[in-house]
């Protein structure tokens, strides 16, 4: 069995151990099974943190690997065909995750993490090329959120903890989320995302208002045909969800997390649609762009396929027994797995 071994820089903790056994007169493989390390970087660390007198104290040893790492740059930094490759990804929209997990299917033998991406894209050196910008989610910092505010009820809801198994797990395709976008300068001009939740793939309809009678019907209209169910907020914009010919259900008041696929869409939409951007330029035309773009991206979170792929090898599966959903008003209708 082929045993692969990923090389991680020493911590000073381990550092201290060296010096400690130094000082024991243990020998460089003796030190190296006790920290279960290659005694090849045990004998590396001796030579390039030792003085005449002998190996560094641990703290001066931490330090100086630190001060020659930062000056050689970072493993991106030397090399350039990988900086290229990150570059090219971020201006192509991909996220940190797709770029570190396709590099590492077509390049095995030189590892990059996305956490290295990120702090590639942050360090202090490189703030003057506002990496950020490229992200799907722009943040000019790290951990940056925002504060979510609760809508309120609706009548004839059929709360989300009631849907089926099946949806919460993801195990089949046609259930869908849908949420409105806004932009500055206008609360009644909007886009409807719609999310499909095991592919991920989304479709965007522009309104000029957010009344229930558009949205309800745009909905019906793109994938009332095909879809099982579909997952809302207590928005008055979708008060008329009874008109629809699917199941609906609807998140808990103030809990948008609970739809959390169109939520995190609605994130990486915000590199294509800033709030900044005028509803006026935002065009039906430029959201079926946008919606081809991500569409035929590969995400991380289906291993790297597209979302259109994910959808269409779902699609082909037999049909299953219908589930029956009571309403509140004693009403009921059929959602197909």
């Amino acid at each position: 069995m082929l045993h692969v071994i990923y090389y991680t820089q020493l911590q000073e903790s381990e550092r201290f151990r060296i010096y400690q056994g130094l000082t024991q007169e243990k020998s460089a493989r003796q030190l190296a099974r006790e920290l279960d390390r290659p005694p090849s970087t045990i004998t590396r660390e001796l030579n390039r943190n030792s003085d005449e007198i002998g190996y560094l104290y641990p703290r001066d040893a931490h330090y100086q690997s630190k001060n020659r790492k930062a000056r050689h740059g970072s493993k991106i930094d030397r090399n350039p065909g990988l900086k290229e490759y990150i570059f090219e990804r971020l201006r192509d929209g991909w996220s940190p995750g797709v770029i570190a997990g396709c590099w590492k299917k077509d390049n095995p033998e030189i590892n990059i993490s996305t956490e290295a991406i990120y702090q590639f894209i942050y360090h202090d050196n490189n703030r003057h090329l506002a990496l950020w910008e490229l992200l799907p989610r722009t943040k000019k910092k790290r951990g940056i959120t925002r504060k979510q505010h609760s809508k309120g009820n609706i009548q004839g809801i059929v709360s989300i903890h009631q849907r089926p198994k099946e949806i919460e797990t993801r195990a089949t395709v046609a259930h869908y989320e849908g949420d409105l976008m806004f932009n500055q300068g206008s609360q009644s001009a909007n886009v409807l995302t719609i999310v499909e939740r095991k592919s991920r793939m989304v479709t965007l309809v522009k309104h000029e208002t957010k009344h229930s009678d558009p949205i309800i019907e745009s909905v019906e209209k793109k994938i009332g045909s095909h879809a099982k169910s579909v997952t809302f907020d207590q928005g008055s914009e979708f008060a008329f969800h009874h008109e629809l010919s699917i199941p609906v259900f609807f998140c808990n008041p103030g809990s948008p997390w609970q739809k959390g696929s169109v939520e995190n869409m609605n994130g990486l939409l915000r590199r294509y649609l800033p709030f900044s951007m005028k509803p006026c330029d935002v065009t039906q035309e430029y959201l079926d762009k946008v919606a081809d773009i991500i569409n035929n991206r590969p995400r991380k979170i289906l291993g790297f396929l597209t979302p259109i792929q994910v959808f269409e090898r779902s699609r082909v599966k037999p049909a299953e027994p219908a589930v029956e959903v009571i309403y509140q008003d004693n009403s009921s209708v059929e959602l197909h797995s």
